[in-house]
């Protein structure tokens, strides 16, 4: 019932205040005064004359400027809090006559719709009366329909209260309740034909956002491609130390690409060719380095003993010592790369197979590249592994030539990387500068900066490109919008500003230096004023539709 004597209220009161461009559609996004929202104590004429004063002055049209006509006594508020967006209509509210309020409400962490929650509605006059209703049931996610009837005239203030999908309160000021129907005003202009209608039921069925203008000071940046890149020296290409095969017998787990390996696990185990191309045994000389160092030890051993005895003049002492170190330098320099199994040690010789020198990770990281394949033949220096640690990473932003005198002094920047819209600060994550080339790269035309960073938390991905805003020194504070706000026709850009719940106009913006995603707007807007950040493309066909869209309401 409540939603028939909301369509029949919408569609009578506004036929009878000549509302709408003479289409069948909306009618009541184009007639309402969507900018109406007035301070107690200040008459809806006098408020309505200072808006069109105000937006004659700016030079653009609005809600208040109008072609139509409509009741002066109902009317329409639009409001913003931190957590919700309100958009509510009103009849011309006569004592004595049930009042249906259409309640918009959105949440503007999503721009979706409240529903499932609690809303109380309380209205207060000057002299004290008070009305309260609940609403937790909607036809419609998102419109409330409180279903108010007043006893007493005067200017009534409104609080909404909601708990559920957001907690927040609302308040509404100066809402006129009549006598009687001869003591509502005489009809005003309607609103500017100009408007974009774009119903509330269309922004909650697709990705929409608004934005306050605001003052923000901005850097100015110059921005640079970029590449996400293994820090130098924290990767290590790992190489064949001899000539040799993989078997695949003794390769039955090789690491892959993108594995996670500790220092010293296990990469590959290479079984040397019997004989080098330079005559090397590379097995015998293994073990001969272990049957030197062994007869070493054994020697620096007796030698102590006899020198203690006094048998054996210090000299040939220190010569055993001397010995002993050599020894173990060659086994070390051989062992250090190739880790061997021992318990095949008494078998080496016999066949390929039994030499099982195994090649170790020299460090924490992640396996980038990887070119063995089992049963494949290498090369002494031929690259099997390249691991790199990637908690530090490198960002290496390409700067075109032309920018080079600004960022004369470059030091903090921010990037973002294909595919993802967040923005790293590079202070952010620990970074700083770390090289500044002076030369020119001939073919790309691009000076390179290098900047380290912490990579523990943010997992950026080794060789993802970015787009990086290098900082300059010039700074600037602006009214800003974000980049996203701005369309670009015929090399001038457009913004469209959120006048009422329904209601967009077109602007025309001059733009200054953009950071970090923002944009400096030198003309064309003013502070507080809202603009869609998110599809304003929707609201620009909306514009080209020849109709108003159909009521989608469920008054």
């Amino acid at each position: 019932m409540k939603r028939l004597i909301i369509l029949l209220f919408i569609t009578t009161g506004f036929s009878i205040a000549g509302c709408g461009s003479g289409d069948d559609g909306h009618s009541h996004g184009e007639g309402a005064d969507h900018s109406h929202e007035q301070p107690a104590g200040q008459s809806q004429q006098e408020h309505t004359h200072e808006q069109e004063e105000d937006q004659h002055e700016h030079g653009q049209g609005n809600a208040s400027q109008n072609s139509g006509t409509q009741r002066e006594g109902s009317g329409s508020v639009t409001q913003w809090t931190g957590e919700t967006e309100l958009f509510m209509e009103y009849p011309e509210i006569i004592v004595g006559r049930e009042a249906t309020f259409a309640v918009h409400l959105t949440r503007l962490s999503d721009f979706s719709p409240i529903s499932n929650s609690e809303v109380y509605f309380t209205f207060r006059s000057d002299n004290g009366t008070e009305i309260s209703r609940r609403e937790t049931e909607v036809q419609t996610a998102g419109i409330y329909g409180p279903d108010i009837t007043f006893s007493e005239a005067g200017r009534y203030d409104l609080t909404i209260e909601i708990y559920g999908m957001v907690n927040d309160t609302i308040r509404v000021n100066g809402i006129p309740v009549y006598n009687s129907a001869d003591e509502v005003p005489h009809a005003h202009a309607g609103e500017d034909p100009n408007l974009i209608t774009f119903l509330k039921e269309q922004q909650w069925d697709i990705p929409f956002g608004t934005q306050e203008v605001q003052q923000r000071t901005l850097t100015r940046t110059v921005d640079a491609t970029g590449e996400i890149m293994a820090a130098q020296n924290s990767q290590a290409m790992v190489s064949a130390p001899f000539s040799g095969i993989i078997l695949s017998s003794q390769n039955t787990s090789l690491p892959v690409e993108g594995q996670q390996l500790q220092k010293g696990a296990s990469l590959a185990v290479l079984n040397p060719a019997i004989q080098s191309g330079e005559g090397d045994n590379y097995a015998r000389q293994f073990i001969n380095a272990q049957s030197e160092l062994e007869l070493a030890e054994s020697n620096v051993a007796r030698s102590r003993r006899l020198y203690e005895k006094e048998a054996i003049p210090q000299t040939e002492l220190q010569k055993a010592r001397i010995e002993y170190r050599q020894a173990l330098t060659r086994y070390q320099t051989i062992s250090e790369v190739i880790q061997v199994d021992t318990t095949a040690i008494n078998g080496y010789g016999s066949s390929t197979e039994s030499y099982r020198f195994e090649i170790k990770a020299p460090l924490n990281g992640t396996i980038v590249k990887s070119y063995v394949t089992p049963g494949m033949q290498v090369e002494a220096g031929q690259p099997l592994y390249r691991i790199a640690d990637a908690t530090k990473v490198w960002l290496r932003a390409e700067v075109p030539a032309a920018q080079y005198s600004r960022i004369a002094n470059a030091g903090n920047a921010a990037f973002s990387v294909q595919g993802s819209g967040q923005l790293h600060e590079v202070s952010d994550l620990n970074g700083r500068l770390i090289s500044r080339s002076n030369s020119i790269d001939p073919q790309s035309r691009t000076l390179p900066l290098i900047y380290e960073l912490d990579n523990t938390e943010s997992g950026l991905p080794l060789g993802m490109f970015a787009t990086v805003h290098v900082n300059t020194v010039t700074k600037q504070k602006t009214l800003v919008v974000p980049k996203s706000a701005l369309l670009e026709e015929e090399g001038t850009y457009n913004v469209y500003v959120h006048v009422s719940g329904e209601a967009f106009e077109k602007r025309r913006v001059t733009t200054g230096i953009g950071d970090r995603g923002w944009v400096a707007i030198t003309s064309g807007l003013r502070e507080g004023e809202h603009v869609v950040t998110k599809n304003a493309y929707q609201v620009k066909l909306a514009s080209l539709s020849s109709e108003a869209p159909a009521h989608g309401h469920a008054h």
